[in-house]
Order: structure tokens, then sequence, then C-alpha cells
């Protein structure tokens, strides 16, 4: 296979083409990652490929990122379920209710709650989605709709702020490829990155243009819009099929709360973050708090406390068997030489003004067609940091450039960590939140590309 696959490389991409049609055409994630799956690994281990397919398994757990998602997403299921069957979430519910009286006004406040957890994508993603979930429901809005304004202001906002682990992960490559210099501050030096990070940037406005109502719903959320006005929203046979189970919000929410259930462990965790840069511990430290405040104050008995816990975690576990098999596939395809492939095609035709443009467009795809994005970083910037420096072209630019395409497939791929995420916290099938959002991902997407254009020749 591996004499086939040189002759032909172009067959690499196959896979994820399949991929991308069989989500279209049964609304679905998981199957059409598994077929993708079998299909990267027949070609790369032909009759072997189960084999070949358990060897991708360990290979994931051993490099260390996915068994940190895991520990991440447990963590934070067992913690939005305890301030779920606290009434911490419910009273925080109540408090806002006094202000939100309009559909408009409902989703403003998410994306301003979006603005404000800026430290960790993580927390935005999974956490705001049960705070809101009910006073958008209230307001008539789609949940579809919900999920894509808090995934525009997750990963978006995160890059552009300096403070956070994503910022640290973009210095120290800019620090090997010469772009900033080894003594340099962190914080100059990725504001110099900032202004240039247009597809965050674009994305954000966006996100607060659709809560404000002036650009105008399309696709798939204006037919959303159209079913709750007639009564017809509800998900179908196949998609709930699709959700997890144990995802029923009344199975772990009381009536009664205080508003300091929700609000000081969610203070723990940014407080921690700020500190120590340490998600694990934040939520650790969070879960150690919850437990504090109901024992002591008897409002869940130590059985019920870690009943709920397991409950939280649980409703992870389609979360985390998606996010496996997308990590399986991306690393098969990197066995079967997708990636140099398509750097192998990209490279000749980056040249002069056009690299940041060039650069954004081919990551962006790259990044939404499933690989995620901090491996797309380090695919793609040993490549496009050179080149800008050999034409002359801002560095900063182009390492922008690379984030914004990498960002784009967090807020656009179908399976992407963050979209899941997201799809999880509004109890929505990811797939409908993907589609509901594309028209303005892409939207964001051409812009970016023109301003790319724009300054890469102008500067």
């Amino acid at each position: 296979m591996e004499a086939f696959l040189e002759a032909y490389p172009f067959v690499t991409v196959l896979p994820l083409l399949v991929m991308l049609v069989l989500v279209i055409v049964t609304k679905k994630i998981f199957e059409p990652i598994i077929v993708a799956v079998a299909f990267v690994y027949i070609l790369n281990d032909g009759i072997h490929f189960i084999t070949g397919f358990v060897d991708g398994i360990y290979e994931v757990f051993a490099e260390g990122t996915y068994p940190w998602i895991v520990l991440m997403l447990t963590l934070f299921g067992a913690l939005i379920a305890l301030l779920l069957k606290s009434g911490g979430i419910g009273e925080f519910r109540r408090f806002a209710r006094r202000y939100i009286r309009s559909e408009r006004s409902s989703l403003v406040f998410t994306w301003v709650l979006g603005m404000i957890l800026f430290i960790d994508d993580y927390i935005n993603n999974l956490a705001i989605g049960p705070t809101v979930r009910e006073l958008t429901d209230d307001q008539g809005v789609p949940r579809e709709q919900v999920g894509f304004g808090i995934n525009c202001t997750g990963t978006p906002v995160c890059a552009l702020i300096p403070l956070t682990a994503f910022s640290v992960f973009i210095f120290s490559i800019m620090q090997e490829y010469e772009v900033s210099a080894a003594e340099s501050n962190m914080l100059t030096e990725y504001m110099k990155v900032v202004p240039f990070m247009f597809y965050p940037i674009v994305i954000i406005l966006i996100s607060l243009l659709l809560a404000l109502g002036v650009l105008p719903r399309v696709g798939a959320f204006k037919k959303y819009y159209e079913q709750i006005k007639d009564g017809t929203y509800e998900l179908t046979e196949a998609e709930q099929e699709t959700m997890a189970e144990g995802n029923d919000e009344t199975a772990v929410e009381t009536p009664k709360g205080s508003i300091i259930d929700f609000a000081l462990p969610v203070l723990v965790v940014v407080v921690t973050m700020f500190i120590t840069s340490d998600l694990v511990l934040a939520v650790i430290l969070a879960l150690a708090t919850a437990f504090v405040l109901n024992i002591i104050r008897k409002r869940m008995s130590i059985t019920e406390f870690f009943k709920t816990f397991f409950s939280g975690v649980n409703d992870m576990i389609y979360i985390l068997a998606v996010v496996l098999m997308t990590f399986v596939l991306v690393h098969g395809l990197e066995n079967i030489g997708f990636s140099d492939y398509v750097v192998e095609v990209v490279s000749p035709i980056l040249v002069g003004g056009a690299i940041p443009a060039l650069t954004f467009i081919t990551v962006g795809i790259i990044a939404f067609l499933g690989v995620d994005y901090w491996a797309v970083i380090l695919l793609f910037a040993p490549v496009a940091l050179p080149l800008s420096n050999a034409f002359s072209i801002n560095p900063y630019m182009t390492m922008a450039a690379i984030v914004s395409g990498s960002v784009f497939g967090g807020t656009a791929c179908f399976f992407a960590e963050q979209v899941l995420m997201c799809a999880q916290s509004v109890q929505r099938p990811p797939v409908r939140v993907a589609l509901g959002g594309l028209p303005y991902s892409l939207l964001g997407f051409a812009v970016t590309a023109i301003l790319y254009i724009i300054f890469g020749f102008s500067l």
C-alpha cells in the first residue's frame, strides 16, 4: 500500500471527503468517523487494518493530549452536574431573568458571558450552555444558535487574550522559528500578533451582530426558528440516539438553591487559572468547593454527591468517544501522508503577499477536515514562517494567519472538540450546531481571507 500511496498521494484526501459527505447525509458524527477511520487504516495497513487501528488507539493515549482531554471533560461534566443539582445554576438563572426580557437580551447575555469567561475555552464551552439554555428557551431561541454563539466566544476569545495557555503555546512557536527573540517579553510579542488575528475578531463580531439581530438568520437557524413558532421544533429519533444518555436536566437540578452554589465554584476556577494556569487544579479545587458547600450545609449526602458526580461523568462518554475516534483518524492520516501531501501541494504557491491569505485558507481547510488546532499549527508553522521571512512578509501576520485558520476549524468543523463541547452544553447533536453556524463561519472565513489579501500585499 505504501507504493500505491506514493504513486497516488491524492488518495489520502478521500477518507475525509467520504466522511464529510456521510456527515451531511446522515446528520450523524460517530458513524461517519468510524467509516473514515476504517478507510484510513485499510490504506495504511491493508488486511491488518484492525491491528493498525488498535495500535493507533494505543499511540493516541500514549501521546498525552487525549488523556488530558479525558480528565478535563470528566471533571467538568461532574462539576456541571453538581452545579445543577445544588440549584446554583437555577438560582443564577432566576437572578438573570430579572433583566432578560427578550430574545435579543438573552443572546447578548450569552455573548457577554462568553467574553467574561475568556480564561479557558473549556470553561466557556462547557459551563455557559447549562447556565443560559433555559433562559434562551424561554425567549424562543433555538439551542443550536446558542451553541454556535458560545463556540464563537470560546477559542476565538482565548486566542486574543495574552493570558491563556493558548497564548503561551503560540509564543513558544514564535520563539522556535525566530519570529520572537529568546529573551523577548511574551505579552509584548503576542500583542504584535493579535491585531492580525482577523478570523477570531471577525467571528466574535459576527456572533454579536447575530445576537443583536443585525445579521439575518439563514439556513438551518431560520428553519429552527420557524419550527419553534409552529411547535415542531424537536429532535428526530435518529438525533435522539446521537445524544448521550442521561442528559435530562430535570434529573439533576433542584428547584431551590443559592447563587453562592454557582458563583463560588466558578470563581475558584477562574481565580486558580489566573494564578496557576493549571486548569486541572482549578476544576479539582472547584469540585472540592462544591463538596464543602453541599456537605457542610447538608444540601446533599456524601452518597448523593458522588452519585451526581458520576452522572456528570457519564454525560461525557459520547463526546469522549467521538474525540477519541477523531484523534485516531488524524493519527492514521499522518501515517498515510495526508499532511505531507497538502503541504507539498500548497508550498509552491506560497509566495509574496499571498502568503498570509493562502496560509489562512490552507490551515483553515486542514482544521475544518478535523486536524486538531494545536496539531495544525505545529504542522504549518515550519512551512509558512520561513517563507514569510524569505519574501519579507510581516511574520507576525503570518503567525496570526496560522492561528486564524486553526480557530476557524474549531468553530466550523462538525466534529471539532470545541463544537462537540458546545453541542453537549446545549444538549443538541453536534451536526445541528455546526450546520446551523456554517454560513456564518464561512462568512467570517471569506472576510478574513480578503483582509489577509489586502494586508499581505499592502504591508
